[in-house]
């Protein structure tokens, strides 16, 4: 986000222009009106255009022509009054179009505020119960294992079927652990929190090289992604992690080519395949797409996508580097201070 300057560190040349505020039209349109009768009114005084027009009209004096002048005059009023009000109610117009713009980047924002409260959440929910699995249910199984691995040891040459019992427990306890690390990994990406977004992007796009062997998945990181909000992080886990697995879905056997940059101001993530593609107009059934959408614009990025049938698949995500991150505090006036300062006591006596 950035900051607003105060206007004593403007340049001189950008204080002047904006002290100089846009003149309106009216006045030099008024101006050319004033300047064009009075050069029509030396021309006609010029070539006595009235006496002129008199002897044209004098031979049809039973239609009143002369009569005409006057009318004209009533006219032109009439259509000056009648281009004032068109005028008015344009005005008008305007300002109630610019209230209702405004008060619709006011609900967008609003709404974008309140996607990025309910991700948060959503996430901070999922990163406490992977935490609870791990540590409760983890230690819970690591026991029934050496348990069992102790019953295993006591019966080996005594009770054939109590052995066969305890291998049992044992491989149900080491399938329940997989399948509870395995929601882990869904609940909360691994290594995102301890060694960063680009480890914890190689670790997933390592999980589906060997999920799909015959599809080729390169992954390029370039800039520092140090100092990101949780909110950013893991927005951009799930775009890459989303996108991989539509790739399982619809382009098994594809080359995968995913994209990660740091500009100074933005991060663009890229992923694009050169499978089967799809057909964008055909409305899809899935919800994968509508949700990166949401969750790069909650953060008040773009999502992009282009895809034609035989021609692969490819999005574009581009979201502002400091998204999720608190405000930066204004620094006050000398004069808020001033007075700040001097309702401190005040307060403080009450």
């Amino acid at each position: 986000m950035h900051s607003v300057m105060p206007s004593e560190s403007l340049p001189p040349l950008e204080k002047h222009a904006a002290r100089r505020a846009p003149r309106s039209p009216v006045w030099r349109d008024l101006a050319c009106v004033l300047a064009a009768t009075f050069v029509a009114g030396a021309l006609f005084a010029r070539f006595d255009f009235s006496e002129y027009a008199y002897r044209l009209t004098r031979s049809a004096e039973r239609f009143q022509l002369d009569e005409l002048p006057p009318t004209l005059v009533v006219l032109a009023i009439g259509f000056a009054w009648f281009a004032w009000r068109r005028y008015r109610e344009a005005q008008s117009e305007v300002r109630r179009r610019r209230a209702l713009e405004e008060e619709a980047e006011h609900l967008l924002a609003e709404n974008r505020r309140l996607a990025s409260q309910a991700l948060a959440a959503q996430e901070t929910e999922r990163r406490h119960l992977a935490r609870e699995l791990h540590d409760e249910l983890g230690q819970y199984l690591n026991a029934m294992s050496l348990d069992a691995g102790r019953i295993r040891d006591l019966s080996a040459g005594r009770e054939a079927e109590i052995h066969r019992l305890s291998l049992a427990l044992m491989q149900s306890a080491t399938h329940v652990y997989r399948e509870i690390g395995g929601m882990i990994r869904k609940l909360r990406p691994i290594g995102l929190d301890e060694f960063g977004l680009p480890t914890a992007l190689e670790h997933c796009v390592d999980g589906w090289r060997e999920r799909l062997p015959d599809a080729t998945f390169t992954l390029a990181v370039d800039g520092d992604f140090d100092n990101l909000s949780d909110a950013l992080n893991i927005t951009l886990y799930r775009l890459v992690q989303e996108g991989l697995t539509n790739v399982s879905k619809f382009a098994r056997m594809s080359r995968v080519e995913i994209y990660l940059a740091r500009a100074p101001e933005e991060i663009v993530v890229t992923m694009a395949d050169d499978g089967p593609g799809v057909d964008l107009v055909k409305p899809r059934k899935g919800l994968g797409l509508i949700g990166m959408r949401e969750r790069v614009e909650a953060l008040g990025g773009e999502f992009h996508v282009a895809s034609e049938p035989g021609a692969g698949f490819l999005f574009c995500a581009r979201v502002p580097a400091q998204a999720g991150l608190p405000l930066p505090i204004e620094p006050r006036e000398p004069n808020e201070a001033v007075n700040a300062a001097s309702a401190d006591p005040a307060k403080s006596a009450k």
